[in-house]
């Protein structure tokens, strides 16, 4: 059993840091068994040692080579210039040049210890705190005996640079290698599968060899295997590689010569006057691909800015390159050993491993051999072995000259479609053309409109008898003024509390002082720790919690208010929906004045349900479970939204059927002793405005709702959910954002449009038909709300309409 791990790192070193996404998944099933997100921090420390080793300590070994002139050490410089020759084998070789060893011995040991610190560096970073989930995570989900291919997805150059295979994971799992990829990608409809043939098929282009030793590349080729058919370009024209790219299929690539990138545009030189650019190149490798590409080997210098020139393109399923500069005989090395592993039958990843592990014997000549060689890999392709190219040895050869057969009477042509088949087509190009439409949020307002709509004709709900609210209204506003004084509010929490609540919830700011009162308001929260309050972030000084409150108070009396509002073009669409659980402060990008990442709603509930004897926690993916519930966050495609922000754990609000889902009395009545204990004993009470001077009212399924009242709906969902088994909203499943379920739906409406038109006689009929159709559409989504399910209803509709005009036309014009 083989595993892929998938660590996408979305930032950069220097300042952002990264935001760390882990997914391990079984190389058979190519499913994901989890995915988890973490973070790590920005480390400039490392980005400088990475880049001063590459750019100063590492090529201080040699001048950096153009595609007419030699690399050579600058110690052998002046040697050179004197007219004086040194014998020399192929082991003499340094950066496709002879090495003298006595004179840059000073330069390799620089290169040695810059090595060591950026090693040191890099897993110092990988142990912080923030990625300790990752590294555990993987510890006890790989196993030691299994092949391991981990695929580093970023954008950074510093990350690019990096010797991951020198992580202290791999230490633990030998059988692990890494390999790299673009942070974004395409995902392709499909990726051509090796062809299978008698020979392999290998283009093999020998560029510019001014002062490099390409023959041995070419024998390492020549001697490879009788199953392999291998055709040489000697340092071509650049029409010879278009033609053999464009008219033949190739298995494997191979290019040794020069090559370099200068800024963002990669070079290789094919021969001593020519060089070609990688977009000039990439239209015949996209060809070479789609007749079967599997592997490139770029055996030249610079290799990862041509990677990344040709990733942009996101077409060649495997490359092998090297990150820099490359010493002529560190490539010969590399070449004959990976080539020798893979034509015997081991994996790709397995044969790049041992090959570049045989390098580290060159290291005491050539620093950092073993970091150069890199897999670049395409996140969606599987990695070919050599038999994967091979027909069977017993299969029967294929007969190639088949003698012309006669041309048989010409028929009359047959209708390939027929009229059920059209309309199948019909319904999933309306059905594409809808979700496409849908993906980029054109049509979300009017799905949440209808959503709205849908929710306010639900059948009502008795009021949840666990929840008192206490209004302040205009007529306490005029007897006690806007806002109240913190005696008027000490006084109304004061009697509350003798009648014994399991919490009380005060959705008013008081970071300001508003007195008389102020010390017997903090001395309440100090001496009742089932009071809390409120604060919101992204606000500002005055929607702090009061500066007064302890520490340990901030954690376990203070929740969020915000109510996160849905903002569409000219409001349509605009109210709320959905209810925010807390959020990871690591993970946010607001600016947070609260204390608390927890929201107001669930610090009531908990505090309600651990007195019932609940527990709760809250997952590595930010999910909260209370008891046997799991609150599912919401992705950032859910239902018709298609935007939704992911740094937030939240749930869809599912209000209670009622406008006002609790009891209520006022402040008044508070303050003047009118009520009684059974109103309060036992049970949740928020306290809030509903009053106008307090401007606090919000667009919902309901219309106008104050905050206290919105707040009583969220605490109401999880105690009812919790408790009562009252479902949630839900939505159809989805698979890395695409919402194959709601695709379904989608398309079965298009198709019984497509039908209703089919077998319709007349404009009339269809209208009638498609109107039923319509109607038991909608009704059939409220049914289903009720059960907690969110239908693509707006979608369903459009399909319908426009496969049943689409066919309608196209029927009648055909027969016309």
């Amino acid at each position: 059993m083989s595993k892929l791990v998938e660590l996408r790192l979305d930032g950069d070193l220097k300042i952002k840091g990264f935001r760390a996404t882990l997914a391990i998944r079984d190389e058979a099933a190519r499913i994901a068994w989890e995915e988890i997100t973490e973070s790590l921090p920005a480390n400039p420390n490392l980005a400088a040692l990475v880049e001063k080793h590459w750019r100063q300590e590492y090529r201080s070994l040699a001048i950096p080579s153009r595609h007419k002139q030699e690399i050579v050490f600058p110690s052998l410089h002046s040697f050179l210039q004197s007219g004086m020759e040194k014998p020399a084998t192929s082991e003499d070789f340094a950066w496709r040049v002879k090495l003298v060893k006595t004179d840059i011995r000073s330069s390799v040991k620089k290169c040695q210890e810059s090595a060591a610190q950026v090693t040191l560096a890099m897993n110092a970073w990988l142990k912080s705190p923030e990625f300790r989930e990752i590294d555990t995570r993987l510890r006890e989900r790989l196993n030691v005996d299994e092949d391991i291919r981990v695929l580093i997805r970023t954008e950074d150059w510093h990350l690019q640079a990096l010797p991951w295979q020198l992580w202290d994971l791999f230490k633990s799992f030998p059988q692990a290698e890494p390999s790299l990829s673009q942070f974004n990608f395409t995902r392709p409809e499909f990726l051509p599968k090796p062809a299978r043939k008698r020979q392999v098929k290998i283009l093999a282009i020998l560029g510019d060899s001014h002062g490099i030793n390409v023959a041995e590349d070419r024998k390492v080729l020549d001697n490879l295997s009788s199953t392999a058919e291998v055709t040489f370009l000697v340092e071509p024209q650049r029409q010879e590689i278009t033609d053999e790219l464009w008219e033949k299929s190739w298995d494997i690539i191979f290019f040794a010569g020069h090559g370099e990138t200068e800024g963002d545009t990669g070079k290789i030189y094919i021969n001593p006057h020519d060089c070609l650019t990688i977009d000039e190149l990439w239209l015949g490798l996209r060809k070479a691909v789609n007749k079967g590409l599997q592997l490139a080997i770029f055996n030249c210098c610079d290799g990862l800015g041509l990677a990344t020139k040709l990733d942009d393109f996101q077409m060649i399923p495997q490359m092998i390159l090297m990150r820099d500069l490359v010493p002529d005989f560190v490539a010969q090395q590399f070449l004959k050993n990976f080539l020798t592993e893979f034509v015997a039958g081991k994996p790709l990843y397995v044969a790049a491993r041992e090959a570049r592990q045989r390098l580290e014997i060159l290291e005491d000549r050539f620093p950092c051999a073993s970091w150069l060689p890199v897999i670049w890999q395409h996140p969606a392709a599987v990695p070919p072995v050599w038999s994967d190219f091979l027909i069977e040895p017993d299969a029967p050869k294929i007969i190639e000259d088949i003698p012309p057969v006669s041309a048989s009477p010409q028929k009359q042509p047959v209708r390939v479609f027929s009229g059920l088949v059209s309309v199948i087509l019909a319904s999933a190009v309306c059905t594409w053309a809808v979700m496409g439409a849908r993906y980029f949020g054109t049509i979300e307002p009017s799905e949440l409109a209808a959503f709205d709509r849908l929710m306010s004709q639900r059948e009502p709900e008795l009021i949840d008898d666990r929840l008192l609210v206490v209004e302040v209204t205009d007529r306490d506003v005029e007897q006690y003024n806007y806002p109240q004084n913190d005696e008027i509010l000490a006084r109304a929490i004061d009697k509350l509390q003798q009648f014994q609540p399991l919490a009380i919830g005060l959705n008013m700011h008081r970071y300001s002082p508003r007195e008389p009162g102020r010390q017997e308001l903090i001395n309440l929260f100090e001496k009742h720790p089932n009071i809390i309050t409120v604060c919101s972030y992204n606000y500002g000084k005055l929607f702090e919690p009061p500066p007064e409150l302890l520490p340990d108070k901030l954690t376990n009396q203070v929740g969020f208010s915000n109510l996160p509002q849905d903002e569409a073009p000219d409001n349509k669409g605009s109210s709320i929906r959905r209810q925010p659980l807390s959020y990871h402060p690591k993970l946010s990008n607001f600016n947070n004045n609260c204390k608390s990442p927890i929201s107001f709603s669930l610090l009531l509930a908990k505090r309600f349900l651990e007195e019932r004897g609940f527990t709760s926690y809250i997952t590595n993916n930010e999910e909260w479970v209370i008891g046997s519930v799991r609150f599912k966050r919401l992705t950032a495609r859910t239902g018709g939204y298609q935007k939704l922000e992911p740094l937030v754990s939240q749930i869809l609000l599912n209000y209670r059927a009622n406008p006002q889902p609790a009891f209520q009395v006022t402040l008044q009545e508070v303050l003047e002793g009118q009520i009684n204990s059974d109103l309060v004993k036992g049970k949740i009470v928020l306290i809030g405005h509903t009053s106008e001077a307090s401007r606090d009212e919000s667009d919902t399924p309901y219309g106008k709702m104050s905050g206290v009242w919105i707040h009583a709906h969220m605490v109401s969902q999880i105690l009812s959910t919790t408790i009562d088994k009252r479902p949630l909203l839900w939505v159809l499943p989805q698979w890395q954002g695409l919402q194959w379920g709601d695709a379904i739906v989608v398309w079965l409406a298009a198709l019984t449009g497509g039908l209703l038109a089919w077998r319709s006689r007349s404009l009339l009929v269809l209208a009638i038909a498609g109107s039923i159709a319509i109607f038991v559409l909608d009704r059939g989504a409220l049914v289903i709300l009720t059960f907690g399910g969110w239908m693509p209803l707006v979608p369903a509709v459009l399909a319908l309409v426009s496969t049943a005009c689409i066919w309608f036309i196209y029927d009648r014009s055909r027969s016309a």
